[in-house]
């Protein structure tokens, strides 16, 4: 398992665009697709059920990628590593005004 192929996976998904892409990375926000099969998520995107009943936990400065084409278990990557490839995913499709406005990378 290729850990940038799959988070690449999860950017050619219609949702969300490459422009909700780099606005829920600046503003640490996750997202997921409708069938739950692909999405990032951010620790504050954890509800107080999830934490306290669920026993849910993303530890600070990480972010969980899931993408079941791929696997049926939850990846954690530090959010630094998590720009950087969307940077790159960027960078790569020519869209360096978009790569340019993240922040935190």
């Amino acid at each position: 398992m290729e850990l940038e192929k799959i988070i690449n996976h999860i950017f050619t998904y219609s949702f969300p665009t490459d422009e909700e892409l780099v606005r829920f990375a600046n503003e640490r926000h996750g997202f997921g697709g409708d069938d739950g099969g692909y999405g990032v998520t951010y620790p504050s995107d954890l509800d107080a059920y999830e934490r306290e009943i669920e026993q849910q936990s993303i530890p600070d400065g990480s972010v969980e990628v899931y993408c079941s084409a791929y696997t049926d278990e939850d990846i954690i990557v530090s959010e630094q590593q998590y720009l950087a490839v969307l940077k790159k995913y960027l960078e790569t499709t020519g869209q360096h005004e978009l790569a340019c406005e993240l922040k935190n990378v």
